[in-house]
């Protein structure tokens, strides 16, 4: 399973613009079978998410009207994520009461990756 992970910028939480890097759109053409060769400049592809807690929220995939540029937005992110977190999207079909759910947002600091994985000798 492939998992898109993106480190969080001061600017990415304000104008909530994250620009898709190389694992967002390879998650897009493997987790979720879509590409964004199928956008046109100003379409969005909204999918049903949630948050690690089940908080329902949206991830975008998006083209900038623009230039035309991959992005993604994530609804409600700054209620959950700093400057300096990492975001990482998983794919993960949940179904609650009749919404279904495709992708997993978990947000974490980028040390607790480590946290636990040490074994004292």
């Amino acid at each position: 399973m492939m998992e898109a992970k993106i480190k969080l910028t001061k600017t990415m939480l304000d104008k909530s613009i994250i620009d898709a890097n190389k694992s967002v759109q390879q998650f897009l053409v493997e987790e979720l079978e879509h590409s964004f060769d199928e956008l046109d400049a100003g379409d969005k592809m909204p999918v049903p998410s949630l948050y690690e807690d089940d908080t329902p929220t949206t991830v975008t995939f998006y083209k900038a009207k623009t230039r035309g540029d991959k992005r993604i937005s994530i609804k409600n992110l700054r209620k959950f994520a700093e400057e300096g977190d990492t975001v990482k999207l998983r794919s993960e079909v949940v179904m609650i009461e009749d919404c279904i759910f495709d992708v997993r947002v978990i947000v974490y600091k980028e040390d607790d990756d480590q946290q636990g994985e040490t074994v004292a000798a």
